[in-house]
């Protein structure tokens, strides 16, 4: 069995959690799993064993994590005190279910799952076998797996009362910032964060279009600093960060930006419009008189 000499948690209560003690299994090795690996090993845990689908993943993560052996899902879980279930959103139910009837579960070892999508109720299965059960996500892309990708994010934790001080211990051994996020709410959170990060790609991405399309050659010294200043005060004040055409009213200005595209780049008018609504229902939420709203509104709607 792979990892077979470390510890199990139930035999090793050295902290008053036992997070400290804790050997670890990965179970799905992608960048997100691999980047978990690294981070928990440079804490001072022992990833004892890794299990995956993509014999490419595997051979990566052994490679960034030699202590970890590669072995089947079921082996992997008994093997550890601690287990990170680090697959795909749609794959965790099938695979929570699946190592629960095949006696993967050792009773009262430790199960995260890092999917932003479900809450603890997702592991069920797992929790009825003898399970200790938390879903932990971290609010951070990862675009490459790096030991510290990962540090000072804040990371939503959802768990039972029984079960929520040693999932946020497990978040602070990684320098996260551990926050209550209720079961029922975890997929309007998740909603959130799509629209936070990958909404915000592809709008950063067709700005940068639009600036090539205009002859700039280093879009990034354009939009880097001004993106990055832009999502904070919007984070930290919603609507009434909002700056630009939109909110001030100006229509003119906004018909004008959709003429030269039309012309110029057309497959990016919808996109635009598209933003400009959004950007007009937070306007007048930030207090945009109605007559300069329905000036832009009549624009928008040509």
């Amino acid at each position: 069995m792979a990892g077979g000499s470390g510890k199990r948690w139930v035999r090793d209560m050295s902290s008053p959690d036992g997070v400290d003690a804790a050997t670890i299994a990965v179970i799905g090795p992608g960048r997100v799993g691999t980047t978990l690996g690294l981070a928990l090993t440079a804490a001072g845990h022992r990833v004892v064993a890794v299990a995956g689908r993509g014999a490419g993943n595997v051979e990566r993560f052994v490679a960034a994590v030699p202590t970890a052996e590669p072995d089947s899902a079921v082996a992997a879980a008994r093997a550890a005190d601690l287990i990170l279930l680090t697959v795909n959103d749609d794959e965790l139910v099938g695979v929570a279910r699946g190592l629960a009837a095949a006696d993967a579960v050792v009773e009262r070892t430790r199960w995260i799952h890092t999917s932003g999508r479900y809450g603890a109720a997702v592991l069920r299965p797992i929790a009825l076998a003898g399970g200790r059960v938390a879903a932990c996500h971290p609010a951070q892309t990862v675009p490459k797996a790096h030991p510290g990708a990962l540090a000072g994010c804040a990371w939503a934790v959802t768990a039972d009362q029984a079960n929520l001080a040693w999932a946020r211990r497990f978040v602070r051994r990684l320098d996260g910032d551990p926050v209550d996020v209720a079961e029922e709410a975890r997929t309007r959170y998740h909603a959130a964060l799509a629209v936070g990060s990958n909404g915000t790609a592809a709008v950063v991405s067709l700005a940068r279009d639009l600036l090539l399309a205009a002859g700039v050659r280093t879009p990034e010294r354009f939009l880097t600093e001004l993106v990055t200043r832009s999502a904070g005060n919007a984070a930290r004040d919603g609507a009434g960060a909002l700056t630009g055409p939109v909110r001030r009213g100006d229509a003119e200005t906004v018909a004008a930006h959709l003429a030269d595209l039309r012309v110029s780049l057309p497959e990016a008018v919808p996109s635009y419009r598209a933003l400009a609504e959004l950007a007009l229902s937070y306007a007048r939420r930030a207090g945009l008189d109605d007559r300069r709203a329905q000036a832009v509104r009549a624009i928008l709607d040509q």
